[in-house]
C-alpha cells in the first residue's frame, strides 16, 4: 500500500502517511484487475442470454415448424438430381375370345368318303395335322376353312401308333401356323380349350382342365400313350383339331377321342409324344 499523495510505501496499519500526513487509500492489485475483467465478462454473456431468450419468446409454434420444413425443404431441393421421365405401360394379357378366334384360322373341317373330322395348320410348307382314324384308306380328303374356302388334301402319311395324320395342301403355303408347344407336358389343372368342327360345324371351342397326363388307351387298332385327359369334352368331329393351353396360347395336343362311359372326359394325344413323328412323315 503507498500514499497517494507523495508516494511513500505504508504499513498495512498505517491510516496516515507518516510523511505528509495525508490519509492512506490502496491501490487496487491485479486479483482486484481480474476480478473486475471477470465480472464484466459474465454481465456480458447474461446480457446475451436474456436478449435471445426475450426474442425466442416471440416465435410461435407454426414459426418454429415454417422454419423447420423450409429449411429441409432447401436441403432436398439441392440434393435432389433430375430424373430421365419414363413410363413403363403394364403387360396385359390377350382376350380368350381374341385367342380364340386367331387360332381357329387355321383350324379345318377334314371330310373323306367315311369320316369327317378337324385338322390344323402344322407349319408354314402347308402341312396340316389330323387323327389317322379321319383319314384311314384314303389317298385326298376334302379341306374346309372357316372362311368357306375348300381345298383338295393329299394324304402324306399315317400312323397307327397314337393316331396321327399328316395332309399336304398347296394352297395353304406361306401362311404361318398358330404357335406350337412340342417340347413341354402339361399337367393337371391347366386350363384347355379343344378346336374343332363336330357334326361339321366350325369355330367350335370346348374348354375345360387336363385331370391327367398320363392315360394310356388302346381303341380298335390305334395305340395312345401318355394321353392327356381332360374335362374339355370331344364330340363327333372334333378328333383332330387341335387342344390349346389357355395360359401358355399355344397348341399342346391333338384331339382323339371321348370316354364312352362319361362323354364329359376326352382325351387329347400329347405333341410332345408325336412331333417326332409328324416331321418324320413331313421329311420322307
Amino acid at each position: 500500500m503507498f500514499c497517494h499523495r507523495c508516494g511513500e510505501e505504508l504499513m498495512l496499519t498505517d491510516t496516515n502517511c507518516p510523511t505528509c500526513h495525508a490519509k492512506a487509500k490502496s491501490r487496487p492489485g491485479r486479483k482486484h484487475i481480474y476480478l473486475i475483467i471477470s465480472v464484466c465478462v459474465l454481465l456480458g454473456i447474461g446480457a446475451v442470454f436474456f436478449t435471445l431468450l426475450a426474442t425466442s419468446q416471440w416465435l410461435t409454434a407454426d414459426d418454429v415448424t415454417s422454419t423447420f420444413l423450409y429449411e429441409r425443404e432447401k436441403t432436398r431441393e439441392e440434393l435432389t438430381f433430375p430424373i430421365p421421365y419414363s413410363v413403363k405401360e403394364r403387360e396385359v394379357s390377350r382376350d380368350l375370345s381374341e385367342m380364340i378366334a386367331e387360332a381357329q384360322k387355321c383350324v379345318y373341317t377334314v371330310v373323306t368318303q367315311d369320316e369327317q373330322g378337324s385338322g390344323f395348320l402344322y407349319n408354314e410348307q402347308g402341312f396340316v395335322v389330323t387323327s389317322a382314324h379321319v383319314v384311314d384308306g384314303h389317298s385326298t380328303a376334302l379341306l374346309t376353312t372357316n372362311e368357306g374356302n375348300e381345298y383338295v388334301a393329299v394324304v402324306e402319311g399315317f400312323s397307327e401308333y397314337m393316331d396321327v395324320a399328316v395332309l399336304y395342301v398347296e394352297e395353304l403355303e406361306g401362311i404361318a401356323p398358330f404357335p406350337l408347344d412340342k417340347e413341354n407336358v402339361f399337367f393337371a389343372g391347366e386350363e384347355v380349350i379343344a378346336l374343332g368342327s363336330p357334326n361339321g360345324v366350325s369355330n367350335s371351342a370346348a374348354s375345360g382342365e387336363i385331370t391327367h397326363s398320363e392315360r394310356d388307351l388302346v381303341i380298335g387298332t390305334y395305340i395312345y400313350e401318355d394321353m392327356y385327359e381332360m374335362t374339355a369334352s370331344i364330340q363327333e368331329g372334333i378328333s383332330g383339331g387341335p387342344l390349346l393351353s389357355k395360359n401358355a396360347e399355344t397348341i399342346i395336343g391333338i384331339n382323339a377321342a371321348k370316354n364312352v362311359n362319361n362323354p364329359s372326359i376326352g382325351y387329347s394325344v400329347p405333341l410332345y409324344k408325336i412331333g417326332h413323328i409328324i416331321d418324320d412323315i413331313i421329311s420322307n
